[in-house]
This record gives C-alpha cells, structure tokens and sequence, in this order.
C-alpha cells in the first residue's frame, strides 16, 4: 500500500524519502528515464557520428516530480564539469506536491502563489530580475524564457541533424517515438507503405540534446516545479550543439 512506502527508486537509481501522499506523486510522475540511461546507451561513441543502434530515449511525459527534484533526481542528462539546481524549495507553505496540486484532480491552488507573489497565475510568475532568453524581457513569467530556450533547442537539433548527421529529422509530437527522418526536408516524415520512418541517424550530442529537449518539454509546469533545473538543462543542450554548427554561444546572449 501507498501509505506504507517509505522511499521510492528514481529511474536514475536515487532512493528518494517519501511521507504520505508523496509516494503516490513520486511513483507515478518519475518519469521512465534519466540521465543514466542516455549515458549508458552513448557510452564512448564518437559524439558526431551516426549509428544506427542508437534510438530516441524518451523520458515519458509524466515527469513533475522527476523536474520538481531537479540535479539530485538527475532525470536530465547532465553534461561532465557542469552543476546542476537541486530540488526547488518554495517558500512556506509550498513543501509538497499537495501544497499546489490538488492530490486527485492536480488542480493548482492559485491563492498559495497569492501568498507570496502578486498574481495568483503561475504562467505570470517571473522568479529572477535577469533574462535567460536572449530577450532581455523583464516583464514575462520565467516561463516564456524557458520556452524561448526550448524552440532555439528545437531548431538547433533539426539543423544539426542535417547538417552533421547529414538525415534531416522532424518532430511529430502526437506520435511515438516522435523523431522521424525527413530526407527531403520538406518538414513533415518520410513514409514507407504510409507509415512514418522512424529517426536512424542519431549521434550521442544529437540524442543527449534531443533528450534533454523532451525532459524539459514533457513536464508543462517545469517552469513552477524547477525553472533553475530546466533553464540549466536547455542552456547546456544548446552550448553542446553551438560548436559543431559554428555558432557563437556568446552572441546569443542567453544566460544559465
């Protein structure tokens, strides 16, 4: 029974305390990935090199609690020399997944962003006086930065995959494993007998990007349950992949 779990294993192999109705919210919005899982499959393979034993790793799309734990639950795929945000404190009272979340129906409670914030909207929360983004756009939720981030990451892995791994690729998100190769680059899937191609053309820096991308992406409140932890994940992403595409980290203007 749920209330007689006392910790609950993290796909990346983290044993994690868990009290009360914790146990059902880390169980079931973990996620079935993480970091570990990227790097094991990679292992020492040149990192702009295609092999076709490499597939898609897709992290699930329940994954809150997983995001909400941030560097210590290691869900993401953490680049060497790089440190990670741990797991988001909010202030008092925000302690649980229940402090926001209603526990059956996930339904967030915006009087408890009224206790410390000036709107109730999680959307419109902003949590630092600095730009992520590239925008210098002060006046948004922290959310927009995260989201900016995540589209620049997005069209850097369909460059890449063109351009370096030579087969382009698009995204299907409503179909499994939703990279597919698009030879033509006409932007939708290449098909065989009416049946989408899966994406074969993966190197290590364009699967471990692609990863982190769908981590960040899966979890639609990732801008509330960890910004710090996301921010950092699409920030590396992009660096990884700037240096095979000639581009200019710096002229970019993002921060981590």
């Amino acid at each position: 029974r749920l209330s007689e779990i006392k910790e609950v294993r993290l796909p990346s192999g983290i044993m994690h305390p868990v009290a009360s109705v914790e146990a059902a919210c880390m169980t079931c919005h973990q996620g079935r990935a993480a970091g570990a899982t990227v790097s094991n499959a990679i292992g020492e393979r040149p990192a702009d090199t295609s092999d076709p034993e490499l597939s898609f790793i897709n992290p699930h799309y329940a994954t809150a609690a997983a995001s909400w734990l941030g560097g210590y639950g290691a869900a993401g795929y953490h680049y060497p020399g790089k440190e990670y945000s741990g797991r988001f404190f909010h202030a008092r009272p925000v302690a649980s997944c229940t402090s926001c979340h209603d526990a059956h129906s996930l339904e967030v409670s915006t009087e408890t962003c009224l206790t410390c914030h000036e709107t109730g909207n999680p959307r419109d929360i902003r949590i630092s006086r600095q730009s992520y983004d590239g925008s210098g756009d002060l006046n948004v939720g922290i959310r927009s930065d995260i989201e900016a981030n995540a589209q620049r990451l997005m069209n850097m892995l369909i460059s890449y995959s063109a351009k370096v791994a030579a087969t382009p690729m698009v995204y299907v998100g409503h179909r499994h494993p939703y990279f597919f190769a698009d030879a033509n680059g006409d932007g939708a899937a290449d098909l065989t007998d009416g049946k989408p191609i899966a994406y074969k053309a993966w190197t290590p820096r364009l699967l471990r990007a692609a990863y982190n991308w769908k981590l960040v992406t899966a979890d639609p409140g990732i801008y509330a349950h960890n910004p710090h932890y996301a921010l950092e994940l699409l920030y590396d992403s992009i660096e990884d992949l700037a240096a095979p595409l000639d581009i200019d980290i710096a002229m970019l203007k993002l921060r981590r």
